[in-house]
């Protein structure tokens, strides 16, 4: 009988230790498992659980990731037995990747480009593991974290970490395995290691490991009192398993195991939580008008005064669905807002993050008081596939009509309803010619006396998934040589399929006097309108650089106060008015900055590998715990 290519292939199982909810890789190789499951609040629908079968799922506060590898010791049977983590994976590709300091690959999403990217699928791990005994991260060198010597002082740095842990540990080893005290000098002594507690071994070479390995750290634990320790400290029985596997490998090879050793390389994925998702909300909120916004976190207190300012003018006869498109709002801020709105029952106020949509796309800005937070609105049409219509809204207005008013704007076959951009207009009618020049060479416009301003939209979502995928709209995007961005290419591309609404629904305020500078260039008609307008404004939009928040006799100024002032983050907002900065928290640069930390994304930004800022970190770092 002639066995086929699959048939040769080795039964391999990668386990996937994870203590949070994530985006897991599909694959008969990759197994994800909940670890610390007897102790969790919930437990997952997706995962295996480490509290099945003979287990030590509930010692997971101290044995950290080494309660999945006990438990795939005690009941799985593989020919290979592998360990990644929910964010952490190896690369099972043989295209070098760039690593930092910490000998890893950083990238941002579990998706389908970044699984082909890395190999993380059957064919490909099989690829990478077959004919192997033992793959391990790559050896890291401690000179390279933060110049440390070895890796005695490596672990001695580390503020969570104490050096009489690691000694009792050496001491126990020593005395149970004294022909391993040669390996353990080596290793503690040298400064090189593979960290992680990540590797695929054959089944016979993980078999004697864990008979090896569990004694010793049993011993350790029961010597411990780990009962006055903080979490991280607590965590010492992890952090001791990989300083040992590598002791373990080099004895089996100084004693002549001659095993076939791989270093393949570590990708760690910042955000590998699942893809969030929104639902329509449930038949009891009856008539729904949805109302769509997009901030970041700087942005919470003039966000949380617009939605107030709508809600409370809002028609008791309907229902609000206010969402929020944002990428780094804080929970804390979420639930401040979620609190205060609570008053207002007819409402519900969600959040959706719009990072993996933006992913991959260059997206800036022409003027300082436009954020990227202007694009979000081109994902709508997919992130709420529920909705054929609603209302986008920018964070710097303030309403005082019934929005269900303007949700029920008939739209026909149009895409979007809006107000003629009286700023824009103005500009057309100069005698300079910039603008008309602009529209000539950039935008190519029929009319450009029909351009609209995009800060309040009535969306057609049904018409724009017609005109263009979410793809095409940020490709459209990424191109450079717009002045105002996305309110450009949203009158290019949706010309001809608007309906204008009356001035009153979007009313500019008269940021540095534009009022008799620039919209008295407008047609005649057009500035009448605008000027009646000012009289009875349903929305009143601050925009440009003149904001109330930051001048508080702009124009509207009180308006927009009389709002603010009755929000939880009115503190805040005069505090930033009157020059008072928002403290930064303070953070300590350790030996080497845990893997799970938010810190390191910054440091990998900000100075990267081989950078003067990265070396100049280092320096610092040694200086604060008094190394040379």
């Amino acid at each position: 009988m002639v066995l086929t290519a699959e048939q040769h292939h080795p039964n391999i199982k990668v386990f996937v230790s994870a203590h949070k909810r994530a985006t897991f890789p599909e694959g008969k190789s990759i197994l994800p498992v909940q670890v610390g499951a007897a102790n969790a609040a919930i437990r997952f629908a997706n995962t295996l659980h480490d509290d099945e079968g003979e287990n030590i799922s509930a010692k997971n506060p101290c044995y950290c990731e080494l309660t999945a590898q006990y438990w795939a010791w005690k009941n799985e049977d593989a020919d290979y037995y592998g360990f990644c983590h929910y964010r952490r994976y190896f690369d099972f590709t043989d295209t070098p990747h760039k690593e930092n300091d910490y000998g890893e690959i950083i990238d941002s999403y579990i998706d389908d480009h970044a699984l082909a990217e890395y190999g993380i699928n059957d064919e490909a791990i099989a690829r990478a593991v077959d004919g192997w005994d033992v793959i391990t991260t790559p050896l890291n060198d401690v000179r390279r974290i933060g110049g440390f010597s070895n890796l005695k002082q490596h672990w001695a740095a580390d503020e969570h970490l104490r050096l009489k842990d690691l000694r009792h540990m050496y001491d126990i080893l020593c005395t149970r395995h004294p022909d391993y005290k040669v390996d353990a000098d080596a290793v503690l002594n040298g400064r090189t290691a593979a960290f992680c507690n990540m590797f695929i071994m054959r089944k016979e070479i993980f078999f004697e490991y864990n008979e090896w390995l569990f004694p010793l750290l049993d011993e350790f634990a029961d010597a411990t009192d780990f009962s006055k320790m903080d979490v991280q400290t607590t965590r010492t029985v992890g952090h001791l398993s990989e300083r040992l596997l590598n002791i373990f490998i080099a004895h089996k090879q100084r004693t002549g195991a001659h095993w076939k050793i791989k270093r393949m390389q570590c990708v760690h994925f910042l955000r590998p939580d699942p893809m969030t998702t929104l639902e329509p909300l449930g038949t009891e909120y009856g008539r729904i008008v949805p109302v769509v916004f997009a901030a970041d976190n700087n942005y919470v207190p003039m966000l949380a005064t617009t939605i107030y300012s709508m809600l409370k003018n809002a028609s008791t006869n309907r229902s609000y669905d206010v969402i929020v498109l944002e990428r780094d709002i804080t929970d804390e801020n979420k639930r401040y807002m979620e609190r205060f709105f609570a008053q207002f029952p007819n409402a519900a106020i969600r959040f959706f993050d719009v990072s993996r949509y933006l992913a991959g796309f260059s997206l800036t800005t022409s003027n300082a008081h436009i954020s990227v937070e202007t694009y979000y609105r081109f994902i709508i049409q997919e992130a709420l596939p529920f909705y054929s219509k609603l209302l986008y809204l920018d964070c710097d207005l303030v309403v005082n009509g019934d929005i269900a008013e303007l949700y029920d704007t008939e739209l026909g076959d149009n895409a979007i309803a809006a107000v003629p951009d009286i700023d824009f207009i103005g500009n057309l009618n100069m005698k300079n010619g910039e603008r008309a020049e602009y529209v000539n060479k950039q935008l190519h416009m029929r009319d450009a006396y029909g351009y609209f301003q995009a800060g309040v939209l009535v969306m057609n979502l049904d018409r724009m998934r017609e005109i263009h995928t979410v793809h095409e709209w940020l490709e459209i995007a990424s191109k450079p040589g717009y002045l105002y961005n996305d309110q450009d290419i949203l009158n290019v591309e949706c010309e001809g399929l608007i309906s204008y609404l009356d001035y009153s629904w979007n009313v500019m305020h008269n940021c540095a006097g534009r009022v008799n500078g620039v919209f008295d260039f407008a047609p005649a008609d057009v500035y009448q309108a605008y000027m009646t307008s000012r009289k009875a404004p349903k929305i009143v939009h601050y925009a440009g650089f003149d904001k109330p928040w930051k001048n508080p006799w702009c124009d509207f100024a009180p308006m927009y106060w009389s709002y603010a002032q009755e929000t939880p983050f009115v503190a805040q907002m005069v505090a930033a008015m009157s020059g008072v900065e928002r403290p930064v928290p303070s953070e300590h640069h350790e030996r080497a900055i845990a893997a799970d930390s938010p810190i390191r994304k910054y440091v990998d930004v900000f100075a990267p590998t081989g950078s003067k800022q990265r070396e100049l970190m280092k320096v610092m770092a040694r200086k604060v715990q008094g190394k040379r």
